[in-house]
């Protein structure tokens, strides 16, 4: 089955992609700033990084229109004041590494940086995909 956005862009169900056209799938941006779609088509490692940020932006199953494999359980976690600060890099990494597992096209998540800076976490990391290397530099908080 098809999915039809406009008449120009079809865009196929997920179950019915091989890995190869998830690879080449095109989406539309996402500017993170203005928290808006722009009308740009990106696809690549663009679409990839998109994908983790929308994991790490994303609390899970808070949305219905999400899979339970979209997003992250950081949440409550950050916002746990009984848990040290060394816990919460720990469970930082593991957290972080769990919401973005399910996307076929990653490989691999490492090279964690966690620094406590105020109330928020910077949070470093390089993520292995399929068509190469990633780092992400993103900040989380409650």
């Amino acid at each position: 089955m098809v999915v039809a956005l406009s008449p120009e862009v079809e865009i196929p169900e997920m179950d019915e992609l091989s890995f190869n056209e998830l690879l080449e799938l095109k989406t539309y941006r996402f500017d993170f700033e203005t928290r808006r779609l722009t009308s740009e088509l990106i696809s690549g490692l663009d679409a990839i990084k998109q994908s983790i940020l929308f994991a790490l932006h994303i609390p899970r199953y808070t949305h219905p229109i999400y899979s339970a494999d979209t997003g992250n359980e950081l949440a409550d976690m950050l916002a746990d004041n009984e848990t040290t600060v060394a816990f919460k890099i720990m469970e930082i990494e593991r957290l972080v590494t769990e919401a973005l597992i399910y996307d076929p096209r990653i490989e691999q998540v490492y090279d964690f940086v966690i620094e406590h800076i105020d109330d928020a976490f910077h949070v470093n990391f390089k993520v292995d995909t399929a068509l190469g290397e990633i780092e992400i530099k993103e900040v989380l908080s409650a």
